[in-house]
Parts: structure tokens; C-alpha cells; sequence
């Protein structure tokens, strides 16, 4: 497969942090009056911006988050624990430094703040910088298409020659808007069940599924044609 750039999600495909963030935040909506597991979060929730979620919350249920949550005091708590707990994906230092020949950006949902942080601590950040940018950035957060259209605006690439790592169903959804290619990523440690995830990623429309970073700069190698093989 040939593509012109590489649009990665962030959370739960560069950096291992989806149980960590989204556990966090099912603890937060849960004592704020919205009780929902670290699984439905993820789910419902994984790839929407904060706005996006305290929009949708106060729709269901009338409850005004911005009301009950102490925003400085959750980042707080949410920055100290990515400090203690934080890694990077299992072997996506080896799979970026294969694939470098690639113009890359990140399109994630998570505030700029938090992406510097988290990048820094995974020593992911030189390696993407300018090319970070996040959901807050456009009119919609995914699963609207918007920061996938704007990153590959950012790198003067078609949507159409993209390709698009994601390990949530919002991120699928918002790379197939955009008229990318999309491979699902099932390997984060949030994946109770990557074979389930797997098959939930393919019927949102991924192109391919893989489970550990090794195995994308395979599926990246040009196919040999039979017939020049032949001659």
C-alpha cells in the first residue's frame, strides 16, 4: 500500500493511556452524578473533546458538568498520574523510525496542553512537532472529520492519500469520513478483548486491524508484482 502521510490518534496508538485518561474521567463523570464504567467511556467517549462529552451528558441528563467538575483540579490529578503510570505504545519508537521516510502528524481529540505533556513523558514530542494537532483546533471533534481534513491541509496532502491509525470507534468513524484509509489498532492496554475490538473496528469500516506496532511497516511494504517475479 502507497500513501503520502501518516494521521495518527494519540491516546491508545502513540502513547498507552487510554485506561489511564478514560478511567480517570468515568471516576470524575461517575462522582459528578453520571455513573458510567472506564469500558463504556471508552465505547461512548474515546476521541470526543471534553466539550463534545459535557454537551452530550447535559443532553441525556440535564446535569451541567462544567457546574461539578473542578476542571484545574481533574488536570491535576490526571497529569500526576500519567507522571507515575504513563509508557508508550509497545514498540511504536521501532515502527516510527521504519516508517520516517512518511511525512507524519498527530490528529488527536485531547487538548494541546495534555498532548505536550504526555508526548514529552513518552519522548514521542520532538518527533512530531510541528505536525500536533488537536480537536480543538476545529469546528467538531470526531467522529466529524474535521482535524484529519485539517492535519492533512497542514502537510499539503489529500485526504485521500492518507492513512490513518486509530484505536477508537469515533476515530474509525471520523477517518472514513474524511475519505482516508484507516487501520484499526487494537494492541492498547484499554482492549479488554482485541480479537471483539478488532471485528467492531472492521464493521465501522477499517481498511486493516493489527494488534502490535511490528506489524505496520509489514503491511506498508509494497506488494511484489507476480508477474515481474515471474520474468
Amino acid at each position: 500500500m502507497t500513501f503520502k502521510a501518516i494521521l495518527w490518534d494519540c491516546d491508545g496508538c502513540l502513547i498507552d493511556s487510554e485506561a489511564i485518561a478514560c478511567g480517570h474521567a468515568a471516576d470524575e463523570l461517575t462522582q459528578a452524578g453520571y455513573p458510567i464504567t472506564m469500558h463504556d467511556f471508552v465505547v461512548r467517549f474515546a476521541g470526543k473533546t471534553r466539550a463534545d462529552i459535557y454537551a452530550i451528558v447535559k443532553a441525556e441528563t440535564g446535569i451541567d458538568l462544567h457546574e461539578r467538575i473542578d476542571l484545574a483540579q481533574t488536570r491535576l490529578e490526571r497529569r500526576a498520574r500519567f507522571e507515575r503510570e504513563l509508557q508508550a505504545i509497545d514498540g511504536i519508537h521501532d515502527a516510527l523510525m521504519a516508517l520516517d521516510h512518511l511525512p507524519m502528524a498527530i490528529a488527536s481529540g485531547s487538548e494541546f496542553e495534555r498532548l505536550e505533556h504526555t508526548l514529552k513523558l513518552t519522548n514521542l514530542f520532538d518527533r512530531f512537532m510541528p505536525h500536533i494537532y488537536s480537536s480543538a483546533l476545529v469546528p467538531h471533534g470526531k467522529p466529524a472529520p474535521d482535524v484529519f481534513f485539517y492535519a492533512a491541509k497542514q502537510l499539503g496532502v489529500a485526504p485521500t492519500d492518507c492513512l490513518v491509525i486509530e484505536d477508537s470507534e469515533n476515530g474509525v468513524r471520523a477517518g472514513k469520513a474524511a475519505g482516508m484509509t484507516v487501520f484499526g489498532f487494537t494492541g492498547g492496554s484499554h482492549v479488554p478483548d482485541p480479537l471483539a475490538h478488532a471485528a467492531i473496528l472492521r464493521d465501522l469500516g477499517a481498511d486493516e486491524v493489527f494488534h502490535h506496532m511490528s506489524a505496520l511497516p509489514m503491511l506498508l511494504q509494497p506488494v511484489p508484482d507476480l508477474l515481474e517475479e515471474a520474468l
